[in-house]
């Protein structure tokens, strides 16, 4: 019964591994064609189209592919980490609101000084989470306890 036991841990291991290695492979493509669809926009500036007009959708699409890469290394992290870190979890979402800053306020929209002071907070309130999930990980904690033993 104990070298079923391990035998089916081992399949499982290796099957994850199989697994991630497919999503890797898989986030890679994705990436790929993100970045042909965000160089087949400078088409548009080349075009007959308004520049501002087309200036402004490869920005966005710059920044929106920034925060797919933002997204992607996260999952990759969690792939390498078994586990997902919530200081790489606020990475994206940091990156996703200071993109819709950018944004709002390169298209020259009319943003109220509430608005922000709402991006200002939200960006504040999760740096100080991300740097609260570094400063308090299981990693450090148990680096700090090893200090404490060794000390």
């Amino acid at each position: 019964f104990l070298t079923m036991k391990l035998d089916t841990v081992t399949l499982f291991t290796k099957s994850l591994a199989v697994i991630v290695n497919v999503l890797i492979l898989y986030i890679i493509v994705i990436l790929m064609i993100g970045l042909g669809i965000t160089l087949f926009s400078l088409k548009a500036l080349l075009t007959g189209n308004p520049f501002s007009l087309a200036f402004a959708q490869i920005i966005t699409d710059i920044l929106t592919f920034l925060v797919i890469i933002e997204l992607f290394r996260g999952f990759i992290e969690y792939f390498k980490a078994q586990r997902f870190q919530l200081h790489t979890m606020m990475d994206p979402a940091i990156v996703f609101v200071i993109r819709e800053m950018i944004i709002r306020l390169y298209r020259a929209e009319n943003v109220s000084w509430e608005t922000l002071v709402g991006f200002a907070s939200l960006i504040l309130a999760l740096g100080v989470v991300r740097s609260l999930a570094v400063h308090f990980s299981p990693d450090s904690e148990a680096k700090r306890a090893q200090t404490l033993i060794r000390g």
